[in-house]
């Protein structure tokens, strides 16, 4: 216990570790703020930008909220109109608000897919008549509606700060082993009272735990900056909405909860770093210089994209269980939509294994 709270200590209180855990944070926590400040909303000719755009989308969908009827749309086009008016290089209709930019996407003949590509809304179809009757009478639930920006605001920033986080851990982690062998205490540390097998369980064990802080550090600031913005309501809405994904009643994300897409992700990212935290502690073991051991940690944490790129089928399938995209919404979004989250499990822990033992054996073979 004693060889493991002072190996964790040392990852902990490197000022590398804590200088670029601060800017993890600060970087995560602007890229939200610029999350926020893409935020509009047009309500009585009144446009409103930001974190004052959000609260006006907040306020006029609390009376719809539920169960989406016919009655509820015809109500919303009659308050608040269909969007129509595009202006070069915005994103969305200068007119629109969280409402009526609902009812045309999905209630509606309108879209609009460039500045110069679009057409305004003319006519409001039934639900019924609708890809979400569609999904409705699939799922045999009625279709939920509610503000779900907070949602996607929370997937979206979790994405960069897990980004910022897997190069934090990346850094501080693939040093562990190789800083020993560079420094020449291999010899000095195997012949300690404790010897090998405790050093080695200790550095492994202090991994790990920096790995589960790291995430757990992360996803609190992701979700607590998306609760006290954006509010977290809509958890039961579906998630091909939340991340406005095309919407088809034949997958499982035509009807899956914005609420459990969130519990998926957030157990694949877990995995993504504890695999990671495998594949690095494996590459230090093998490395004689911190250098070396920070450059083939990031060489093989980014690997998976060369890969992608080259090849597909099973190959496609195994960069998706690697930590690179694992931690990207739109990949674990793909593995669910197809239904392959529960195929990844096994993949990964395999891999996770096979290179801890591997970093155990190199590490004490020394």
């Amino acid at each position: 216990m004693r060889l493991y709270r002072m190996e964790l200590y040392k990852l902990w209180h490197k000022k590398g570790f804590v200088i670029c855990g601060i800017c993890m944070i600060l970087i995560t926590g602007f890229y939200f703020a610029t999350t926020v400040g893409s935020e509009s909303a047009a309500v009585d000719g009144v446009r409103y930008y930001g974190y004052e755009a959000v609260k006006v989308n907040r306020r006029i969908t609390e009376e719809y909220r539920g169960a989406l009827t016919d009655e509820k749309v015809s109500a919303m086009v009659e308050r608040y109109g269909l969007p129509s008016e595009v202006v070069y290089d915005y994103p969305g209709w200068q007119d629109g608000n969280y409402l009526n930019n609902f009812v045309t996407t999905y209630l509606s003949d309108g879209y609009k897919r460039d500045w110069n590509n679009y057409k305004a809304p003319t006519q409001v179809y039934a639900i019924a008549d609708t890809e979400l009757g569609r999904v409705q009478r699939a799922s045999g639930t009625e279709i939920q509606f509610a503000y779900t920006n907070g949602w996607t605001a929370f997937l979206d920033t979790l994405q960069m700060g897990m980004m910022l986080a897997s190069i934090l851990l990346l850094m501080s982690i693939s040093t562990l082993f190789a800083q020993e062998g560079q420094a020449k205490m291999l010899p000095l540390l195997f012949t300690t009272q404790e010897g090998k097998e405790k050093d080695v369980y200790a550095k492994i064990a202090a991994a790990f735990t920096l790995t589960i802080i790291v995430y757990s550090i992360t996803v609190l600031l992701c979700f607590v900056m998306s609760a006290c913005i954006y509010g977290m309501d809509g958890g039961g809405c579906a998630i091909c909405i939340v991340l406005s994904q095309p919407l088809r009643a034949d997958l499982k994300t035509g009807y899956m909860s914005a609420g459990t897409f969130a519990g998926i992700m957030l157990g694949m990212i877990f995995l993504a770093l504890l695999l990671l935290c495998a594949i690095t502690l494996c590459a230090s073991a093998h490395c004689k210089s911190t250098f070396g051991a920070v450059t083939t940690a990031g060489i093989l944490w980014a690997l998976p994209m060369l890969i992608r790129m080259f090849f597909g089928g099973g190959g496609y399938f195994f960069t998706s269980c690697m930590p690179l995209f694992l931690i990207m919404t739109g990949s674990v979004y793909e593995a669910v939509e197809w239904g392959r989250e529960a195929m990844m499990i096994p993949v990964i822990v395999v891999v996770l294994v096979l290179c801890v033992e591997e970093g155990y054996r190199v590490y004490r073979r020394m």
